[in-house]
């Protein structure tokens, strides 16, 4: 009898120490993405040459954060925000492209064959849309 009840001891805790589970949280300590939509006109482009101008986007939520480890991304629409095209792009035969730094992204416009003699102009309106997005940095 002892035997069986020893057996029956060593059953119950095994039972009770396989099925203990223990719980693991996981939390994802991130920034959530942002988004911002800016709209220019014809006259808030700026001329650096006959062929290249530019326009100065104010992103404040562009902090120290993104420019370590996150991720910058830009599109813009001509036609009412009805579709986006990323930048950078060349669309009807003009090349756009951007830059940033701390609480600021400018936008490029220019003719990417540079020495053709050919004047650019801006587009008459266009929505500029700004996007951050936090990213895991691995080294």
């Amino acid at each position: 009898m002892k035997r069986l009840l020893l057996a029956f001891a060593i059953a119950g805790a095994s039972l009770v120490t396989l099925n203990s589970c223990t719980k693991e949280y996981i939390t994802n300590n991130f920034v959530p993405s942002q988004t911002m939509i800016y709209e220019r006109v014809f006259g808030d482009w700026k001329r650096e040459s006959s062929n290249r101008l530019y326009v100065e986007l104010s992103v404040k939520e562009l902090n120290a954060y993104y420019m370590d480890q996150g991720i910058v991304t830009l599109a813009m629409s001509q036609d009412g925000e009805k579709s986006y095209d990323a930048i950078p792009a060349t669309i009807d035969g003009i090349s756009y492209s951007f830059n940033y730094k701390l609480g600021s992204v400018r936008v490029y416009l220019e003719d990417p064959i540079m020495d053709n003699g050919v004047t650019i102009s801006p587009p008459d309106k266009v929505f500029f849309k700004v996007s951050l997005t936090d990213a895991d940095w691995v080294e």
